[in-house]
Parts: structure tokens; C-alpha cells; sequence
């Protein structure tokens, strides 16, 4: 049984560099995984102009595995950096984890 998870945050563009940072400062975390994603919503009212004629925001999608015991180490060290946009996240159990 693998005792980690996996933690998914939706990180506004211009918040990239200060969101790495944050995940390079956490002695716990050995490694993560960081994407493009386009944020598709009904409330567009926090769109730009491009973003609504588009129909999408552009975000990066942040991938953590961690141990179940540091989410709240990881939401507090995050909790610092939504500003004008909150973060969304979610988390999400491994059922299995390792190296092949």
C-alpha cells in the first residue's frame, strides 16, 4: 500500500515562477511535474477580453506526489500565493506508487 498522494493545483500564469519556488523550498517534496492547461468556466467575469473570446484561461497545472501526511504543509505553503485568483486544487489517493 502506497501511503502518498498526489495533489493537483490549477496555478494562474503569472504566478509561475513564485509557485515553483514554493515547491523547491519544501524539504519533503522530492520532485513535480508542471503543464499547460487551458481553465474552462461559466464565470468569465475574471477573464481578460482574449481569455472570453477564446472561452478558456491559460494556467499551468501542478502535479505533486507527496506523503498524506504533508497536505497541510503544502495548502499552507500555497495559501500565500492565489492573491486576486484562489487556487483550486485537489487531491487525489495513489493506490500504488514506486520505481520500475
Amino acid at each position: 500500500m502506497c501511503n502518498q498522494q498526489l495533489i493537483t493545483i490549477m496555478i494562474n500564469k503569472s504566478i509561475k515562477d513564485d509557485a515553483v519556488d514554493v515547491v523547491l523550498n519544501l524539504e519533503n517534496i522530492t520532485g513535480f511535474t508542471l503543464y499547460n492547461a487551458y481553465g474552462f468556466s461559466r464565470k468569465h467575469a475574471q477573464y481578460d477580453i482574449k481569455e472570453q473570446v477564446e472561452g478558456y484561461k491559460d494556467f499551468y497545472r501542478l502535479d505533486i506526489v507527496h506523503d498524506s501526511n504533508d497536505l497541510g504543509d503544502l495548502l499552507e505553503a500555497f495559501s500565500h500565493l492565489g492573491g486576486r485568483f484562489k487556487l483550486k486544487y485537489w487531491v487525489l489517493p495513489l493506490i500504488d506508487c514506486g520505481e520500475i
